[in-house]
């Protein structure tokens, strides 16, 4: 199960890098970070719908906040994302906030979440942007 997400994650990447190269949008900054947020939110989507219904046949209602606590966690940046604001911020928090989940829930089906968290964690690497570097006049 867990080479299958991965493999989701790597082809939605892919896919969304060939899309953007075809378009030539290449050059606008924050274009791999926003493709890599995307991908995130579209692998932790995937995770949640594959796990749910055997995660609602053994957890029942548990199922809501094991799976809640990832979903609201990508909407808020899909919110995050769309608005613009804190972009960096939010994705490093989102990483983190899921990196933990999946490792809390390692023993069971949350060790899943732990891919998307990766991407998110690569999408925040990616959506920091360098300051410009001050060289002293000699």
């Amino acid at each position: 199960m867990i080479a299958a997400v991965a493999g989701v994650c790597v082809f939605l990447f892919l896919a969304v890098a060939v899309l953007v190269r075809l378009r030539g949008r290449w050059a606008v900054p924050g274009t791999i970070g926003r493709a890599l947020r995307w991908t995130g939110v579209a692998a932790t989507v995937g995770v949640g719908v594959a796990l749910l219904p055997g995660l609602s046949a053994e957890g029942g209602s548990a199922a809501a906040y094991l799976l809640g606590v990832p979903l609201v966690a990508a909407a808020a940046v899909v919110v995050s994302d769309l608005a613009g604001r804190a972009v960096a911020f939010v994705t490093t928090v989102v990483a983190l906030v899921m990196g933990a989940w999946g490792l809390v829930l390692g023993l069971g089906l949350g060790f899943y979440f732990v891919v998307p968290a990766l991407v998110f964690g690569i999408a925040a690497l990616t959506s920091v942007r360098p300051r410009g570097l001050t060289t002293p006049s000699a």
